[in-house]
């Protein structure tokens, strides 16, 4: 029959290029989300540092003030008793009314107001010094471990970490020995342009954590949510291509079965298909292919079949 002697080619296949395509899309997605999860990584750090820098350099300019008036005085009360640990003359005094005034110094004011604002907001700021004069201002470990950090050249030392159960950012920038501050730490050896201590604080982020964990789900979520119409539409596509080439492939497939051996009636010139029925020449080609038919006499035929014309034709052509 029409097929003997003929192998079938297979169909080709469009998923091994969609699967290929896909794995690049989902690469490309991972490295998107990686970048944009990073991202939001570093804007984190950059946020809370903000933060603890603005805090640290309004208590550096207070105490700056506070030292360049060589202290401030209150009046003695339950929010100002005599600093124990300031010896410097007139540290108490009592006015003409009778009065009672003890000076404020830097470090005094720093830690008073330092427990205002723990109170308040929950940030805790700490004054501290590998040589502190009073005993509560020794450094916590991690506190020590910046003070030396200072001490080598840094400028400032921080780190988000967990402290008591909450997320917190810490930072400790140095103090350096100015002229107004050899009024109280002159005995102690310092002289100007030294580090004589730092200003730590610790920030709790909670808030900012919990915003940024929001945006990196919707970060996710978006991702996702693209990948998956991304796979769709390989998928949908993919099915559609694969109909087009089997189709393709199908229609290829009968044109080459005319490529066989064909049973062709030596008379009439019908051919038999493979039900057994007989067809024309021309029905059975256009059914197995795509060409099409057009009608006409080759001379032979004419001269046979209509002389009188083919002498007339021949007449012409003589001419």
């Amino acid at each position: 029959m029409l097929d003997q002697g003929t192998q079938p080619r297979k169909n080709a296949k469009s998923w091994p290029y969609v699967l290929a395509l896909a794995v690049l899309g989902t690469l490309l997605f991972g490295i998107s989300l990686w970048w944009n999860l990073t991202l939001q990584k570093q804007d984190f750090e950059n946020s809370t540092l903000t933060i603890a820098r603005t805090n640290l350099e309004k208590d550096v300019y207070y105490r700056r003030w506070n030292a360049q008036l060589g202290g401030v005085y209150a009046r003695v009360g339950p929010l100002a008793q005599p600093n124990p640990y300031l010896k410097v003359p007139e540290r108490d005094i009592e006015t003409p009314s009778g009065r009672r005034l003890t000076l404020i110094n830097p470090a005094y004011m720093t830690r008073q107001v330092h427990e205002l604002e723990s109170k308040g907001t929950g940030v805790v700021g700490h004054i501290t010094s590998l040589k502190p004069i009073r005993p509560q201002n020794s450094p916590d470990a991690w506190e020590r471990q910046a003070l030396e950090k200072m001490h080598q050249g840094a400028k400032e030392d921080y780190k988000i970490m967990n402290k008591d159960g909450h997320q917190v950012v810490r930072m400790l920038k140095p103090l350096y020995v100015e002229k107004a501050c050899l009024r109280c730490h002159a005995q102690q050896g310092y002289k100007i342009g030294e580090v004589r201590g730092g200003l730590s604080i610790t920030v709790p982020i909670a808030t900012i954590v919990q915003h940024v964990g929001e945006e990196n789900k919707s970060i996710i979520i978006t991702h996702l949510v693209f990948w998956l119409a991304t796979m769709l539409a390989m998928i949908l596509v993919s099915m559609k291509l694969q109909r087009h080439i089997d189709e393709r492939d199908q229609a290829r497939q009968e044109v080459r079965t005319l490529s066989g051996l064909l049973p062709i009636c030596s008379h009439c010139k019908k051919i038999r298909d493979d039900k057994g029925d007989w067809q024309r020449l021309e029905s059975y080609i256009a059914h197995h292919s795509e060409a099409d038919f057009s009608h006409g006499l080759c001379p032979e035929c004419v001269a046979e079949y209509y002389p009188e014309v083919s002498k007339r034709l021949k007449a012409k052509q003589d001419k």
